[in-house]
């Protein structure tokens, strides 16, 4: 019994040993297929490895790409093709019957039948089916997810609702605003096959990048101007809520007293706030509260600028982005408690006009009185420069005007004209060109009803303003390229005209996209249509052949520096010229 024991004992052991040979070998031919790049050559080494071994699912995966790169190859030989095709189909079948949970079998698997559709149709195949399982195997394997989810979306048409909930829900898993690429490519296929404007919504993360990225793809493929507005509008409201979120940060920062956490997070708040367009007044929607946006704009100045201070800064630092608080700050409650702070630190002195040693400082000073309606502090200070003899180099020239005009207006406000007439003009004699200075002559020569000096002002003031008609040069703006352009007014409502031309050979393109802002806004997001008609009806100009084709814009100008900046989004134009007048 011993003996029958140790026998049966032997032939298991020499069985088992027997089934490792066959598996090592089997193995060692399935490694050393894959460094064969001869499709042919390496079909044969996996049939012998079959042979030796036949349930290494690997090996039946291996065999099946390499039927498919055979049947991909002689799609020119149909016959040959199919053949190539169904070897492909029955093993990846037979991997995964050995390997149900591989999820690149069920990909490949689902390859071979999509290809084996166009070569022989047949109602049996459904490749929808291993796309699907190959997606929900794959788990945390974003690539899978990507490549199924492609070609679904290439697929819309002729995909059930069940298949289309299913493509949305695999690619909102894996877009994300990091892999532009892979956006890109989805919208590239979207455009080709879907262009469905709700099913790409749908597929996009709430992202800004991500909705900057697809409005800016609608532009340059000429698509929907109103879906492009959209998105930015959308764009600036997720920016503007992170906006909110760097404030409040700093806010929590600022109370503990981290002042470089809290500063970073206030000039986050700033630099976006300044990047918002208001895409939204285009888009007819209301996400941004103009209001809060406000608020939150001149709260975060002036925290950024107490901020900067606490961190021992010098009042001439942090001075912008205080003037710029003052500019929106109304209440004066609010101004006062500015001042108060500044006081106790020593940044001003508590009476105004005691010394004229800095101008820069007087200056500031003489703001903050004036938006509290201490008319006559600043007149009294005018009193003192009567009697006083200030020194003014040319480094502080700006700041003494500034206080010339802070008198002048204050004595305006208390309706003593002359006076005010007298420092305006003092104002005027350190800085000549002063637009801001002039209009304030302006003002009193109108309110003293003198028609002839209101004429010759005028007439300084038309020098200074930018002139009714200005040729550019240099007229392309390449697309994506921005142009430009300083324009100086006098804060009056005008209507701005530019001229474009377009060439008789980009008629039959498509209509070139072009936004426009004016002093940070967007005023203009559409397409400037130029139809062959009007081409007829135009005499081509001189040398160039290009058509004016006229955009208005009704704006509101500011007194000094106007910037507007014009961007053609799909096409390069030619801006021929800029005219300017008044709106009536």
């Amino acid at each position: 019994m011993s003996n029958l024991k140790r026998t049966v004992l032997i032939i298991v052991l020499a069985v088992v040993a027997m089934v490792e040979i066959f598996i090592y070998w089997n193995s060692h031919l399935y490694y050393r297929s894959e460094k064969i790049e001869d499709n042919e050559k390496k079909i044969k080494i996996l049939e012998k490895a079959n042979r030796i071994f036949p349930s290494n699912d690997l090996v039946f995966y291996e065999l099946g790409k390499a039927y498919f790169d055979l049947g991909i190859g002689s799609l020119n030989d149909k016959a040959l093709s199919e053949a190539y095709l169904r070897k492909s189909i029955e093993s990846f079948a037979r991997s995964i019957r050995i390997n149900p949970a591989s999820f690149f079998s069920h990909f490949n698997f689902a390859q071979s039948l999509l290809y084996m559709s166009y070569v022989s149709p047949s109602p049996d195949i459904n490749p929808f089916d291993e796309y699907r399982k190959a997606a929900l195997l794959a788990g945390h394997n974003s690539q899978v997810f990507y490549e199924v989810g492609k070609i679904f979306l290439s697929r819309w048409p002729e995909l059930s609702e069940k298949d289309r909930d299913f493509t949305l829900e695999i690619l909102r898993k894996i877009v994300s605003g990091k892999e532009r690429e892979k956006l890109q490519t989805l919208m590239h296929i979207w455009d080709m096959n879907v262009k469905d404007y709700a099913v790409m919504v749908k597929i996009l993360p709430e992202d800004a990048a991500v909705y900057r990225l697809y409005a800016k793809f609608l532009g340059e493929k000429s698509l929907s101007p109103e879906v492009r507005q959209e998105m930015l509008a959308r764009a600036e409201f997720l920016e503007f809520e992170r906006a909110k979120s760097d404030y409040h940060s700093g806010e929590n920062e600022f109370l503990y007293f981290r002042l470089k956490e809290a500063i970073k997070h206030f000039e986050s708040c700033v630099n976006t706030l300044d990047r918002i367009s208001f895409y939204q007044s285009l888009a007819y929607q209301a996400l941004i509260d103009s209001s809060e946006f406000f608020e939150l704009r001149k709260s975060v100045l002036l925290n950024l600028a107490k901020c900067l201070l606490e961190e021992r800064r010098e009042l001439g630092e942090v001075e912008g982005y205080l003037r710029r608080y003052l500019g929106m700050e109304d209440e004066v409650a609010a101004v006062g408690r500015l001042e108060s702070y500044l006081q106790e630190r020593g940044l001003i002195e508590g009476e105004l006009g005691a010394s004229f040693d800095d101008l820069d400082r007087i200056s500031f000073q003489m703001l903050l009185s004036f938006k509290q309606n201490r008319y006559r502090d600043i007149m009294r200070v005018g009193r003192l420069l009567r009697e006083s003899f200030v020194v003014v180099t040319e480094a502080k020239k700006r700041s003494f005007v500034k206080i010339l005009q802070l008198v002048g207006d204050s004595y305006q406000k208390a309706d003593y004209i002359y006076d005010a007439l007298e420092f305006y003009q003092k104002a005027l004699e350190m800085d000549s060109d002063n637009l801001e200075t002039l209009l304030r002559i302006r003002l009193n020569y109108e309110r003293l009803n003198d028609e002839e000096k209101i004429r010759i002002i005028n007439e300084r003031i038309e020098e200074l303003l930018t002139p009714g008609e200005i040729e550019i040069k240099k007229s392309q703006i390449n697309k994506g390229r921005s142009f430009s352009h300083a324009l100086s007014l006098d804060g009056k409502k005008i209507i701005l005209d530019l001229h474009f031309g377009d060439g008789r050979e980009r008629i039959e393109g498509a209509a070139p996209l072009i936004s426009v802002f004016f002093n940070g806004r967007v005023v203009w997001d559409d397409y400037l249509k130029i139809k062959e008609e009007e081409v007829e009806e135009e005499p081509e100009r001189e040398g160039r052949g290009d058509v004016d084709k006229i955009l208005s814009l009704s704006l509101k100008s500011k007194i000094g520096k106007n910037m507007l900046v014009v961007v053609p989004v799909n096409r390069s134009v030619n801006l021929l010229k800029i005219t300017c007048r008044l709106e009536k």
